[in-house]
């Protein structure tokens, strides 16, 4: 077996995603209030509209190095404060593929009533790609002083964007926004110890993970502060220089193909609660293994993405939901941290490299996942009793206290150098679902 990954099915599956454009970070925009009798629809032309696992609306491309996170709902004054005076300067970033933009539908503010409907009404223009179009139509009416969203009001507005009003009826009529309705506001209250405090506003915002103020200034420093962030740490990451462990020669990083062997599977294929971008020809597939781990038998699912690179095949395995190992000291809980380095190497020896092989496991580095930071380090297998000599990295992530474990290499091994950026690439479109936990 050259590959575990023969040990499942791995469907093929050649997609071409919208790239990303390269972005030039804007120092900063004027904003600009937006009152629209009707939605001006062309300002959404070209970007990617989307949803989450959960339902919630996405704005940009998910390469974006910013995930901005926005908990807003219709009958909030200050969510149309944001809309009006925020979400302007905002657009040219996501346009530009700094920030990917997602927006958490809540209800019940302080402000104009019937936010309830409004919010399922613009979910349902969202089954037919329209939820922005909705969006900006429903707090234009707000604009107007609309003390309420008249059902004639929600009427107009499928007229208004040209959509199928009879499969709009039975969106309404259904429960399907019941499930999106109810995961935003148990986000919310996971987000903060006591949502009820916020609920007179319900305006929320994050960038990457990160609750930032949602007035216009810190918002735009906010995804200044991000990017140039994630940036730096691609660009560190992508220019370390892999210095080879003393004790591996040249002569045992041979070019054999690149073979990783795991334990056995149970034929659960749980999927990882993340999407990504994979190039043309890439194909993936999840399965669950089984593993005698630290605090004994586990099943820890996993996921493998394989396709064509420079001169060869690339690999990415992730492995994730693995019970974690800490650090410091425990009689102080405020002290004891996961330790995601160790993490990662303790799988990598137990589930990924075959047992018997010398493992040369360099110095902790950082590395980003998603446009979030990562800790891991380059690794070398060679001498293994049945698998070719192989070379790659390892990069871990935490994301609302789970563990993701991300392993990168290349078939053959002379092909590592060229390949490593498109391995990259394909980490850095890594989005996880947010909010929310798997």
């Amino acid at each position: 077996m050259r590959y575990f990954v023969l040990l499942i099915i791995v469907v093929l599956v050649a997609c071409a995603p919208a790239a990303a454009p390269t972005f030039t970070p804007v120092p900063s925009i004027t904003p600009t209030v937006f009152q629209p009798a009707t939605p001006a629809a062309d300002r959404y032309d070209g970007l990617p509209q989307a949803a989450t696992a959960l339902g919630f609306p996405q704005l940009g491309f998910p390469s974006a190095p910013v995930s901005l996170v926005v908990y807003s709902g219709f009958d909030c004054a200050d969510c149309l404060t944001f809309f009006n005076d925020t979400l302007p300067p905002v657009l040219p970033r996501i346009r530009n593929g700094e920030a990917l933009l997602t927006f958490v539908p809540l209800f019940n503010a302080q402000g104009t009533s019937n936010g309830e409907t409004a919010a399922r009404a613009a979910l349902c223009a969202g089954e037919q790609g329209a939820f922005w179009g909705y969006h900006d139509y429903l707090f234009g009416l707000a604009n107007g002083g609309a003390g309420e969203y008249t059902s004639d009001q929600l009427v107009a507005g499928v007229t208004t964007l040209g959509l199928d009003r009879t499969a709009w009826d039975s969106c309404m009529l259904s429960a399907r926004t019941n499930a999106t309705l109810t995961s935003a506001r148990n986000s919310l209250n996971a987000q903060f110890a006591d949502a009820s405090a916020i609920t007179s506003s319900v305006l929320a915002v994050f960038a990457n993970n990160r609750n930032i103020p949602f007035d216009t200034a810190s918002v735009t420093s906010g995804i200044n502060m991000e990017a140039a962030r994630v940036n730096a740490a691609v660009e560190a990451a992508l220019s370390a220089t892999d210095t080879p462990d003393p004790a591996l020669t040249p002569d045992a990083l041979s070019t054999a193909p690149v073979v990783v062997t795991l334990n056995p599977l149970q034929g659960q294929p749980i999927p990882p609660p993340i999407t990504l971008d994979l190039p043309d020809g890439w194909g993936s597939g999840n399965d669950t293994l089984v593993l005698n781990d630290v605090t004994g038998i586990q099943s820890i699912p996993f996921s493998v993405y394989t396709g064509p690179v420079t001169n060869g095949t690339g690999t990415i395995v992730l492995l994730w939901a693995f019970p974690s190992l800490v650090a410091g000291n425990p009689l102080d809980t405020t002290a004891v941290e996961v330790d995601t380095f160790t993490d990662g190497v303790r799988l990598l020896r137990l589930a990924v490299i075959e047992q018997g092989c010398n493992i040369g496991v360099f110095e902790e580095r950082s590395y980003t996942v998603g446009g979030l930071a990562a800790v891991g380090a380059p690794f070398s297998a060679v001498t293994c009793p049945a698998t070719p000599d192989t070379q790659g990295w390892f990069a871990g992530v935490r994301f609302n206290e789970v563990g993701f474990i991300f392993y990168a290499f290349v078939d053959p091994i002379d092909s590592f150098t060229n390949a490593r950026p498109q391995l990259q690439a394909i980490l850095d479109s890594v989005r996880f679902v947010t909010p929310g936990s798997p």
